[in-house]
């Protein structure tokens, strides 16, 4: 590609590559949401799938940084292991839901059963991302036994010194438990529609892979609003004063309670964990495993 093509798409990178993934995205959930209500979410893990190869591609040929680019050695060592891991939790504990429903005969709610559907979808990821906010935020800066247990669970996800899409799914089963939990218990109860669950969490799912795309994508002002690839990379930054931003969706919450960092146009210097000998490497998966429950004591995150 010469010098002037080049520029031309790396420009159209930068400025409409969010919104062409976000069109895409909200164009699925509107496909979803039109067939029968028992169908709804048949075909997330096909839209999942291919966002992610999309995407992977995207940044294979237009990394932001070559060194935070994903490699083999990390795919095979790091990233499939957890894969199969995350996908294993997921699975058990929409199992393990399932059955606690039933055995209990647990009961939705219906207070927000009848509100619009654009309503109860913004109600709903605030609802969310507020409670995410606060235990990610104490993840990272909670102190005494809870706060370090908590951070020993987290710390998984802040190992590696890269940041691309696959590396969303690093991270310890229990992290991925309390994910799962926060995103449907709290509306099960409040009596959210169905279809407003789904929303919400394919809303949750999209920003969460943006958010790790090591693809120089800008979305300006939407940086006040959204969670996206420019916030979420200082809160992998291994300056504790840059790795802010713990919304997953809005950065509202970051904004009112004083945790909002950004730099327009730049990026973190380094990424990972400050002091990486107080930790396992983010290859010894069964070391992470078990690094929770261990009672030496740690550095609190970065």
């Amino acid at each position: 590609m010469n010098r002037p093509h080049r520029a031309w798409f790396d420009h159209a990178l930068r400025a409409h590559l969010y919104p062409a993934l976000a069109v895409i995205t909200v164009a699925y959930l509107c496909f979803e949401l039109s067939g029968p209500p028992d169908r709804i979410g048949h075909r997330y893990g096909l839209f999942v799938g291919g966002m992610v190869v999309v995407m992977v591609l995207i940044e294979m040929c237009h990394p932001l940084r070559t060194n935070w680019r994903m490699t083999n050695a990390t795919f095979w060592r790091r990233d499939l292991p957890f894969l199969a891991i995350g996908a294993a939790t997921i699975a058990g504990a929409n199992y393990l839901a399932a059955i606690t429903a039933t055995r209990y005969s647990l009961e939705r709610g219906t207070s927000h059963a009848e509100l619009p559907f654009a309503v109860g979808l913004v109600l709903a990821v605030l609802t969310t991302d507020f409670l995410w906010y606060w235990v990610h935020r104490s993840s990272h800066e909670a102190r005494g036994k809870v706060g370090r247990f908590l951070w020993r669970v987290h710390a998984a996800h802040h190992l590696p010194r890269q940041v691309y899409v696959l590396m969303h799914a690093i991270g310890h089963p229990i992290n991925a438990i309390v994910v799962r939990a926060i995103l449907t218990l709290p509306l099960f109860f409040l009596g959210f529609s169905p279809a407003v669950v789904f929303a919400a969490s394919v809303v949750t799912a999209f920003q969460g892979l943006v958010s790790h795309f090591n693809v120089d994508s800008r979305v300006g002002w939407l940086n006040y609003v959204l969670v996206g690839t420019e916030l979420h990379r200082y809160h992998h930054s291994a300056k504790t004063t840059e790795a802010k931003n713990f919304g997953a969706v809005v950065s509202i919450w970051d904004q009112l309670f004083g945790t909002f960092y950004y730099r327009p146009g730049e990026a973190p210097e380094q990424l990972g964990i400050d002091d990486p000998s107080h930790y396992p490497k983010d290859t010894q998966i069964a070391e992470i495993m078990t690094y929770p429950f261990l009672q030496r004591r740690s550095p609190p995150g970065s």
